[in-house]
């Protein structure tokens, strides 16, 4: 295994059930840590109009139902990028404003040389933390909307073409990212640059000639009814 391609041995890996239970249980660790977040923004569940409205406004809601959803389908490892992208910054941001506080609380008026070196040690780590966070939030958060957006539904296409998931999946996965482009700037982005990348290629004048008409028609149908799904804001409207 070790001299094949990288490309085969990650389809090995991924193949094998052990990656299959190792990503149930990622998926497990996701539903319950935003569970906990759900439950504290918005307490226990209720069977109404109004606890609806507050929850279906909140991004940690719709990463709650999507754990939910990848766990109870075939997994596909690029799903997890999110989710640990997530945690990353979420880990080093508590160890910063906790962790490292407690190693480096409020200086009392007398402190031995020992304390002063650990609270030293303790501030210089979280300065760096900062800085780190600071310079790699953005690139990061950029790079889970991409995934989102585009790596993620094309695995999610070849999938479902080779009959692994059913199109209920992707049906379900693209209302995720229409509440995510409404509610997200960096998303936007993405769908931006995809729609500018797709639109010098199959759009005439920069299509190439080999783009036969039905091709770019077909293209500018499917943008437009996705244009037109992004811009109804289902927070504007209620049917009783």
């Amino acid at each position: 295994m070790a001299q094949q391609p990288l490309a085969n041995r990650l389809w090995i890996l991924v193949k094998h059930p052990q990656f299959t239970w190792w990503c149930g249980h990622s998926y497990l660790g996701a539903m319950l840590s935003y569970g906990v977040v759900v439950y504290k923004s918005f307490g226990s569940p209720q069977l109404n109009w109004e606890y609806f409205q507050k929850i279906n406004k909140d991004e940690n809601v719709f990463y709650l139902t999507l754990a939910l959803m990848w766990f109870m389908s075939t997994p596909v490892f690029v799903t997890l990028i999110p989710y640990a992208t997530f945690s990353l910054f979420h880990f080093i941001t508590y160890l910063r404003a906790n962790i490292l506080q407690a190693f480096s609380p409020a200086p009392a008026h007398s402190s031995s040389g020992s304390s002063s070196g650990t609270q030293t040690r303790a501030n210089n780590a979280s300065k760096f933390i900062q800085i780190w966070v600071h310079k790699n939030y953005e690139p990061a958060m950029n790079m889970v909307s991409f995934v989102e957006v585009v790596v993620i539904t094309l695995f999610l296409l070849f999938n479902i073409v080779t009959l692994q998931l059913r199109f209920i999946t992707l049906l379900l996965y693209c209302f995720f990212l229409r509440m995510r482009y409404l509610m997200n700037t960096y998303t936007q982005q993405v769908f931006a640059a995809v729609a500018r990348f797709l639109d010098e290629r199959l759009l005439p004048p920069s299509a190439s000639p080999s783009i036969p008409p039905p091709v770019s028609k077909a293209y500018q149908h499917a943008k437009n009814a996705i244009i037109w799904m992004g811009r109804r804001n289902p927070h504007n409207s209620r049917r009783g």
